[in-house]
C-alpha cells in the first residue's frame, strides 16, 4: 500500500528532463552506443542520465557528471524509492534487452533491439510493450516483426543498430592490436546458447562439453589447438552469456582465449569494437551473424544440431540455408577446413554474403546512432 501510494504521488510530478538506459550486460550494446552519441552532443549537461543497473554488487563505473544509475533490483527503501522515482518521472526510455515499460502518458520509449532474429522466442519477444519506435536493420524485417512478433508496423523504424556503427567504422585498440601481433589471423567464435541457466526446458539433448558446437571430444579440442598453432591463428571464444559452461574442462590452450567480459575490460573495449578487428566469425543461430555481414569478412555457421534446435525455437525464415549464407559446418572436419581457408586468405562465400548484406541492411548502416538522435531532436523534442 505504501509503495502504491508513493508511485501514485510520483506520477503527479511533472516529467523530468531525464533519460533511462538499459542493456545486458550493463552499459553495453545498442544503448551504450546511443549513449555515447548523446554524450558527444553534450546532452549530459542538459538532462539527467540514469543507467538501469541489473547486476548486484557495487558498480565501479566512471560516470561523467550528469550521469548516475539506479538499482533495478533494489534491496533497501532508499534504492526502492529512487528506482520508482526514475522510472515514473523520466521522459525518455532507451532499452535493448529487458523491456522497460512506460509508466505514464508523455514518456517516450525507443526500443533499440537486441538482434535481428534467426531464432525467435515468441513468448519473450511479444512482451515488448508500448513503444514509440522499435528499431530494425532494414525494411526487409518489417514483415517478420509485424507478423511473427506482432510489432505494429507504424512503430517499426529501419535506422539500424547503433552498436553496428563501429563495424563499419572500426576503432583502433592499441593494446589488443599489440598483443595479437604474434598471430597471423584472429577468429572470434560466438555461439548462441544450447543450455540456458534460467530455462532448463529449452536445453538441447546434446550439450557440447566445451560449449563449442561440433567439438564433442577432448581429442578434437586438442586437435583444434594444434591446428591453430600451426596456422598462427588466435581463436577468441565468447560463449553466450547464458550458456551453462559448468562442464567446461580447463586445458592448456594458448591459441584459444575465453573472450568474456573480463577480457573486454582488460583491453578497455566493447565487444563490437573487438569484433570489428577480427578476421572471421564463427556462429550459428545468433543475431551477430547479421551484424558481422557489415564487415565483409568470412562467417562459418555451425549447424550440426539445426533440426533439434528449431524444435525449441521458432525459425524466423521458411528455410535456414536460403536465408543465412556462409560456410556451413556440420562436422568437425569442416571446421578444420574453415580455419585452413582463413589461414590461406580464402573466402568461399563472399559474394553470397554481400548479397545477404544488401538485403538485411540499408545503405546508411554505420551511422545509426547519429540518425536516431537526429530523429529524437526532430520529432520528440529532445
Amino acid at each position: 500500500m505504501i509503495k502504491k501510494l508513493l508511485v501514485g504521488l510520483m506520477r503527479l510530478l511533472p516529467l523530468q528532463k531525464a533519460m533511462i538506459f538499459e542493456s545486458h550486460p550493463d552499459m553495453s550494446d545498442n544503448t551504450y552506443a546511443l549513449y555515447e552519441e548523446l554524450l558527444r552532443r553534450g546532452y549530459q549537461k542538459k538532462y539527467r542520465m540514469y543507467w538501469m543497473k541489473t547486476f548486484a554488487g557495487k558498480a565501479d563505473w566512471k560516470l561523467p557528471e550528469g550521469v548516475s544509475y539506479f538499482e533495478n533490483q533494489p534491496t533497501g527503501l532508499r534504492e526502492t524509492i529512487k528506482r520508482a522515482f526514475v522510472l515514473n518521472t523520466s521522459r525518455y526510455i532507451f532499452d535493448c534487452n529487458s523491456f522497460v515499460n512506460k509508466r505514464r502518458k508523455g514518456q517516450i520509449r525507443f526500443h533499440l533491439g537486441h538482434g535481428m532474429p534467426i531464432k525467435i522466442d515468441l513468448e519473450y519477444s511479444r512482451k515488448f510493450g508500448e513503444c514509440d519506435q522499435y528499431m530494425v536493420q532494414s525494411p526487409y524485417w518489417y514483415d517478420i516483426f509485424e507478423k511473427q512478433i506482432q510489432v505494429p508496423e507504424q512503430i517499426l523504424c529501419s535506422m539500424g543498430y547503433p552498436r553496428n556503427d563501429v563495424l563499419v567504422h572500426p576503432h583502433a585498440l592499441p593494446e589488443w592490436q599489440r598483443d595479437r601481433t604474434s598471430y597471423h589471423k584472429c577468429v572470434i567464435w560466438m555461439p548462441t546458447y544450447r543450455q540456458h541457466r534460467a530455462h532448463r526446458d529449452k536445453a538441447l539433448q546434446s550439450p557440447y562439453p566445451y560449449g563449442m558446437p561440433v567439438v564433442e571430444k577432448k581429442e578434437q579440442l586438442l586437435a583444434l589447438e594444434k591446428q591453430l598453432e600451426k596456422e598462427e591463428i588466435l581463436l577468441l571464444f565468447r560463449p553466450h552469456p547464458v550458456q551453462d559452461l559448468s562442464v567446461f574442462q580447463e586445458e592448456h590452450l594458448p591459441h584459444i582465449v575465453i573472450a568474456d567480459d573480463a577480457y573486454l575490460t582488460k583491453y578497455h573495449c566493447t565487444l563490437y569494437e573487438l569484433l570489428a578487428l577480427t578476421d572471421a566469425l564463427i556462429t550459428d543461430y545468433s543475431s551477430v551473424y547479421f551484424d558481422y555481414l557489415l564487415t565483409d569478412k568470412p562467417i562459418a555457421l555451425t549447424i550440426q544440431d539445426k533440426e533439434e534446435y528449431f524444435q525449441h525455437f521458432t525459425l524466423a525464415f521458411p528455410d535456414y540455408k536460403k536465408a543465412v549464407k556462409g560456410y556451413y559446418v556440420e562436422e568437425f572436419s569442416q571446421l578444420q577446413c574453415f580455419f585452413r581457408e582463413i589461414a590461406e586468405g580464402k573466402d568461399s562465400f563472399g559474394e553470397e554474403r554481400r548479397m545477404a548484406k544488401e538485403t538485411y541492411h540499408t545503405e546508411k548502416a554505420g551511422q545509426s546512432a547519429k540518425e536516431i538522435v537526429d530523429l529524437l531532436e526532430e520529432m520528440y523534442d529532445l
